[in-house]
């Protein structure tokens, strides 16, 4: 059992980690307004849009902007008017892009080369889980050019994904948006599940709602809600998101866990990671004071007590590094 924190290097010397999770100490340490990672509270809604999430006991987008998408088709068939329905769902739709904006780094804020640190630490493992919904991931595999072994599993036709058409090539590295991405969507006349893709990263952040506007089908497929149950129901919705979390559950390599925090809203990954087989895990912790840094691995030592552990300075990771910061 070791008490202390290493440092990264003295872990990664000589050793093959194939799994790497990402949670949101990644976002944290580029943009540090991503630390305010619940959209909902972060959207202006309407009382009448606000009812809707307390009737539905959710805070997530995409439940509600389905059931409004439903409605409206339902009162199209009856020869009803859906001019409030359809006022009510564009106003949900453009809340949640506003709030994504407040929260998400501009592109241009970004450094490329921070996005190709990120890619180049990526393609050191074989699997990579992110828990983000953000686009950094996203950008960071884009960065690093369109022959990048970065691969996230929607490469069907229109960039969707097809779980009969899903087996990672030899050497690649498979990438995971275990809770969606505000890039992803779901159609809910065919059911299935793609990604909005832009030459420029940046039109991709700032054309989202227009495109989805274009679509009225298609909703944004991102788990966003506060309990881990809730995010299992939205999971399992959706035949992607099921995929990449039986995925992170049958994985038996050694993981690299870095800056996720696992409160109870995500008990579901601590039991998709604890359910493989005894394996070395590493986890990253933000250094503090002896007595924090202890309680830290105390907690994660609770959280996973059939696996070898062992803890790293986040900051001695290159995906902590403080220089990918930006100010």
């Amino acid at each position: 059992m070791v008490d202390r924190l290493l440092k990264w290097a003295d872990l990664e010397d000589g050793s093959r980690w194939e799994t790497l999770v990402v949670g949101n100490g990644l976002s944290i340490n580029i943009w540090t307004d991503f630390a305010y990672s619940r959209l909902f509270e972060r959207a202006s809604l309407k009382p009448a849009a606000r009812q809707l999430f307390s009737d539905f006991k959710t805070q997530n987008f995409e439940m509600v902007l389905e059931a409004l998408w439903h409605a409206e088709r339902t009162l199209t068939a009856l020869g009803r008017r859906t001019t409030a329905i359809t006022a009510l769902y564009e106003h949900v739709q453009s809340a949640l892009f506003q709030a994504v904006l407040k929260v998400h780094v501009p592109w241009t804020r970004i450094d490329r080369s921070a996005l190709e640190r990120i890619s180049e630490a990526m393609s050191l493992h074989r699997f990579v889980f992110t828990l983000n919904y953000d686009l950094l991931t996203y950008w960071s595999a884009m960065a690093s050019g369109p022959t990048s072994a970065i691969r996230d599993f929607f490469w069907s036709q229109h960039n969707t994904f097809d779980i009969n058409n899903a087996t990672l090539e030899e050497g690649g590295t498979g990438l995971f948006y275990v809770h969606g991405g505000v890039h992803l969507w779901r159609d809910s006349k065919s059911g299935r599940t793609g990604k909005w893709t832009k030459r420029s990263g940046g039109a991709l952040l700032t054309r989202l709602e227009a495109d989805f506007r274009s679509l009225p089908s298609r909703r944004p497929l991102l788990v966003s809600e506060g309990t881990s149950a809730q995010k299992m129901a939205v999971i399992r919705r959706s035949d992607y998101l099921t995929y990449a979390l039986q995925a992170l559950s049958e994985n038996i390599s050694d993981t690299v866990i870095f800056g996720a925090s696992f409160g109870d809203q995500d008990a579901h990954i601590i039991g998709a990671i604890a359910s493989g087989r005894q394996r070395r895990i590493a986890i990253s912790i933000h250094p503090g004071t002896r007595a924090q840094n202890d309680t830290a691995m105390a907690k994660y030592r609770v959280r996973f007590p059939e696996h070898r552990l062992a803890f790293f300075d986040s900051t001695s990771h290159p995906l902590g590094d403080p220089s990918l910061s930006v100010r």
